[in-house]
Parts: structure tokens; C-alpha cells; sequence
């Protein structure tokens, strides 16, 4: 078992969420919500602005504005460019001539670099490892940063294999660790093995081959979320993906003006679960949701148990995505037990592991959530903080190397339950909350801006009675 980081948070910042259970609403009742752009393609849309040939200026709409998506903005800015909001979307503009912003030493490293751009990303490890990739493809010299906590998740999944393409990224601290000095863009073709199936690590390659316009293949021994590769195939950039594998062919492409972000599917799952949850019968509608298999797991897991799931209204974007409305009916009295027992199944539901295990602690049977030794290098250590959480409410759960076991069959009870400060965990129980009676304190729970600004409201849409409370 590798080394994992500590999911003790010294203090908490954020405010409270407090929950009262039941629902607010008719038994019955039919809802319709939406819930904000996809916080992975909005990543992924505003890097394409960093690409050679983009546009002057790109233009994103419906992009997630949670705080991960948003710690990429000042980073871009960093860079020379112009990141502005415009109604609900965000314009990059591209100067005539970049003017990153001078550099500012750091007080940790003895030799940092004074003739490269500071990005800071604080917490959000895609904007981190993505620019990497970008940075490393087009051969832009800069130290890309993050706050304390992402220090300490891994970096090296994508370093070594992008300086086996040539690239030169030279560690400023902890080998293996930001922050990153990015020197020399990657100038060899060839073929690289990932060892992990993150979808980042692979991003952050497939990237720096196609900014950098080499043939390149990316091996990896998973499949997991593909956004990268259909937007750059969207853009022409001549991708071919199998189950394990990744071609980029090394031609022109062409970054559209406008890029359409659809609604993200990890965040439909809170309001999903909340209606499940109650069983009072009725329909709850998401709609214009992604439906990118690589993101459905959660849906996929519940639905194939015997839960009321449907997607109505499919259609596909201009950048490849799959998208309609996610239906939600009636709740979970026919499910007993669920199971996630392959990698591609885990990386199809990797953010909702919280979620799925709050609903599972709900269920008569046994459930297992396994292949999910990754979760020990997120926010926290998911597996454990998630443990912790599920077991506030009294719920029985067994951590293993790379999963979870949920009880069933423990009688589960409002209360003061942790949040650690990770957006994931707060929500997935501030969701399990809204189905039990009492009420139930989530501390450090509006730690969700970080992906779901609008989640209580969401909440609130579809009947929870959930505001935040900073008193403490």
C-alpha cells in the first residue's frame, strides 16, 4: 500500500451546510432543474485558447464557474491573455503579443527561476496537470504552482512521459510533485505508456502531441473520461481512440470561435440521488446533460440495480459530446445492493464514489466499490474521508486497499457529520441529509463552490430544505 496523504483538516474554512430532512414538496410532483456546464470540457475549452492557431479570441459558454474551473483564469492570465466574463460565458482573448506577467520568487525554493511566468492553479489539479501539457506542446516557458495540498498529489504520471517525448519539465521542490518549471516543448515522436489511468495524465499528453503537432501514441490501461480527445478530433486534429490507446496523427487543426459546454453530469447526480432518495414517487427531468459514457457510471450503477433512470432528448454537440436529459423516477425500494468491480467502471463514476457509497449506506444489502486506489491521491484520501463521513450518519463501511465495502442493514441518523474541506465528500453528504429525518450539520459543507456553486439551490429546487450557516 502506498503512502497516502492525511484527511485531517487543521481547521475548517468554509461555512456550514445544515439539513433538515424530508422534502418540501408534494409527493408526487414533477421537477425540472439544471445544474452548471461540465466542469472537465469547460477546462479542457478554455486551454484550447492556449493552442497554436486558436482563435484571437475564443468564446465558452456555459462554462462551469466553480472555483476549480476559475483557479485556471488568473493562470491564463499569467500567460499574457485576457480572460473575461461576458453574460453566461467566458471570452479569452489572445494580445498581439503575449506580456506574461513578471515572476515572483518563491519563498521554498532556493533557485527559483526569475525569466518565466508564475501560474498559480491553487487546489485544481486538471487546470495544473492540463497546463503542463499545453505549456510542454507549445513550448512556453513557465513554473506552473498550487496551493499546499496539491503539492502533494502526484505530477510525475505526465512528466515522465512527456520528457520521453523531450519535453523539459524540471521538478522546483518534491520530485514527483508541483510546483513544475516547464522549459522545452516535447519535439520527439514515439509511443508512451501511462501507469495510471487518470484521465489528466493522458489529457495532459495527448495535448502537448497535438499542440506540438507530432505523431504521438498514448498508451494507457484503462479507458476513463475522453473529453480531450473528442474536442481535438471535433477540431480536426486527426485522433483515433481504441479501448487502450491513443493516436494522434500530428496534422493541422482549427479551434472554432464559440465552444458550447454541456451540462455536467457529476453535478446532476446530487439532484438525481436527493429524488431517489426520498421514494415519494414523481419525475425529476436534468436536462441537456453530457451523457459521455466515460461519465455515466453512477447512473449506469443504479440503473443496471434496478433504479428509475432514463435519458430522453439525446443529441451531440459541435465538440463530439453526447448530450439530453437525465430522468429520474420514482426511488430505491428495488435496489438492494450495488458493485463497481472494474477500473472502467470506477473511472465512469470516479467523483460520485462519496455520493454512490452515501446512497449505498441506504440499502439493505452489501455493496462494494472497488478498483478506486486512485481516490487516496484526490481532495483527501477519498476512500477513507469517505468512510468517515458514511459512518457519521452510523453507517458500517470497510476500507480496503483500493475500495470500499457499505453495510447494509445500520440505522442511520442525522447529526454533525465532516466534510474535510472536500467538495465531493460535503455534498455527497449534504445529499444522504436530505433523506433522513432530523437535522444534520455538514461542517465546512459550502466547500462545494468548488465544483457546484449552485448546489443548494439546486437542492432547494427539487425539495431539500438546506441552507449554509456560518455561525460556529
Amino acid at each position: 500500500m502506498p503512502e497516502v496523504q492525511s484527511f485531517a483538516m487543521p481547521m475548517t474554512e468554509s461555512a456550514d451546510l445544515v439539513v433538515d430532512g424530508g422534502r418540501t414538496t408534494r409527493p408526487g410532483a414533477a421537477h425540472e432543474v439544471t445544474v452548471p456546464g461540465d466542469k472537465s470540457v469547460s477546462h479542457r475549452a478554455l486551454l484550447a485558447a492556449l493552442l497554436p492557431g486558436a482563435p484571437a479570441t475564443l468564446t465558452v459558454r456555459g462554462a462551469n464557474r466553480g472555483g476549480a474551473v476559475r483557479a485556471l483564469l488568473p493562470a491564463m492570465r499569467a500567460l499574457g491573455y485576457g480572460v473575461d466574463t461576458e453574460g453566461d460565458a467566458l471570452v479569452v482573448r489572445r494580445p498581439a503579443t503575449p506580456r506574461p506577467q513578471p515572476v515572483r520568487p518563491h519563498p521554498d525554493v532556493e533557485d527559483w527561476p526569475r525569466d518565466a511566468p508564475y501560474v498559480q492553479t491553487e487546489g485544481s489539479s486538471a487546470a495544473a496537470r492540463l497546463l503542463v501539457g499545453v505549456l510542454a506542446g507549445t513550448g512556453t516557458r513557465a513554473v506552473v504552482d498550487g496551493d499546499e495540498v496539491l503539492r502533494h498529489r502526484p505530477m510525475d504520471w505526465l512528466v515522465d512521459p512527456l520528457a520521453e517525448l523531450g519535453a523539459d519539465l524540471t521538478y522546483l521542490g518534491e520530485p514527483g510533485r508541483l510546483p513544475v518549471l516547464v522549459s522545452g516543448p516535447v519535439r520527439r515522436p514515439g509511443t508512451v505508456d501511462l501507469r495510471v489511468g487518470s484521465a489528466q495524465a493522458r489529457s495532459a499528453v495527448v495535448l502537448a502531441a497535438v499542440a506540438a503537432g507530432l505523431p504521438v501514441t498514448v498508451r494507457h490501461p484503462v479507458r476513463s473520461r475522453d473529453h480531450t480527445e473528442r474536442m481535438l478530433a471535433a477540431f480536426g486534429a486527426g485522433l483515433t481512440s481504441a479501448e487502450r490507446e491513443v493516436v494522434c496523427a500530428g496534422r493541422g487543426y482549427t479551434v472554432p470561435e464559440v465552444i458550447d459546454v454541456p451540462a455536467d453530469p457529476s453535478l446532476a447526480a446530487y439532484p438525481v440521488a436527493a429524488h431517489l432518495l426520498w421514494g415519494d414517487g414523481g419525475v425529476l427531468r436534468v436536462p441537456r446533460v453530457c451523457l459521455n459514457p466515460t461519465r455515466l457510471g453512477f447512473f449506469d450503477v443504479l440503473r443496471a440495480a434496478g433504479a428509475g433512470i432514463s435519458y430522453e432528448d439525446r443529441g451531440t454537440t459541435a465538440g463530439g459530446e453526447p448530450v439530453g436529459t437525465v430522468v429520474a423516477r420514482g426511488g430505491l425500494a428495488k435496489v438492494t445492493s450495488v458493485r463497481v468491480d472494474s477500473p472502467a467502471l470506477l473511472h465512469a463514476l470516479i467523483d460520485e464514489v462519496p455520493l454512490l457509497a452515501a446512497v449505498a449506506a441506504t440499502l439493505p444489502g452489501d455493496s462494494w466499490i472497488g478498483c478506486a486506489e486512485e481516490l487516496r491521491f484526490k481532495e483527501t484520501d477519498r476512500l477513507a474521508t469517505t468512510a468517515r463521513m458514511a459512518e457519521s450518519f452510523g453507517a458500517t463501511v470497510d476500507v480496503a486497499g483500493d475500495g470500499l465495502t457499505v453495510r447494509g442493514g445500520s440505522a442511520l441518523g442525522a447529526g454533525l457529520v465532516p466534510g474535510f474541506e472536500d467538495h465531493r465528500i460535503a455534498m455527497a453528504a449534504a445529499t444522504l441529509a436530505t433523506g433522513l429525518p432530523g437535522r444534520t450539520t455538514v461542517s465546512g459543507g459550502a466547500c462545494h463552490r468548488t465544483s457546484f456553486p449552485d448546489f443548494a439551490d439546486v437542492q432547494r429546487a427539487v425539495g431539500a430544505r438546506i441552507c449554509e450557516d456560518s455561525n460556529r
